[in-house]
């Protein structure tokens, strides 16, 4: 069940390694956009980039990394990628639910390879359950919503990426980000 979802994704973006640059960019920029908030069909989430941003110039020759705090609202890092550089790996948080307004609220956090859209270093949300067979569940249950919101991320962008006057305004308006 959960070999074959992160097959699919694989296999919606073959060897493009330039679509998850590209991707990651993009969730960097709707993040800030929308101060993080971005809504998955029906499901907010909010997502921030963390505290490790790598970023390498297009022909992969030199590497710059930011750690510690938030690298992404870091001068350095948008001089960066003003300067033509893009995310070879970054830490990605994402919050469900809202805790000032009484919800329950869930945290994963990894980091985001763009080689081979590769997904590593996964920190699931607490369960709080002592059963080893119900902890398993709840934590593949939390694994299963993290893909989930991947894929729903990857669909968003792609649905907009494919789109000629979709892309043209995001890519502009993308642009204009990184300018300013």
């Amino acid at each position: 069940m959960l070999e074959n979802r992160s097959i699919d994704i694989k296999n919606m973006i073959g060897n493009k390694d330039f679509l998850a640059k590209e991707f990651l960019i993009w969730l960097w920029f709707v993040s800030e956009r929308e101060q993080g908030h971005i809504k998955i069909d029906d499901i907010d989430i909010m997502l921030f980039l963390e505290d490790k941003l790598v970023m390498e110039d297009i022909l992969g020759e030199q590497e710059d990394l930011f750690k510690g705090g938030i690298p992404s609202e870091s001068l350095e890092a948008k001089y960066a990628l003003k300067s033509g550089k893009l995310i070879k790996e970054c830490k990605i948080k994402i919050i469900k639910g809202n805790a000032s307004l009484s919800e329950q609220q869930f945290e994963w956090i990894f980091n985001f390879k763009a080689k081979g859209f590769n997904i590593t270093s996964i920190k699931l949300p607490n369960v709080d359950v002592k059963d080893f067979n119900e902890r398993f569940k709840k934590r593949m249950f939390f694994l299963e919503e993290l893909y989930d919101y991947i894929e729903g991320l990857y669909k968003k962008f792609l649905d907009i990426r494919l789109n000629k006057e979709l892309w043209k305004d995001e890519i502009q308006a993308v642009k204009n980000w990184i300018e300013n």
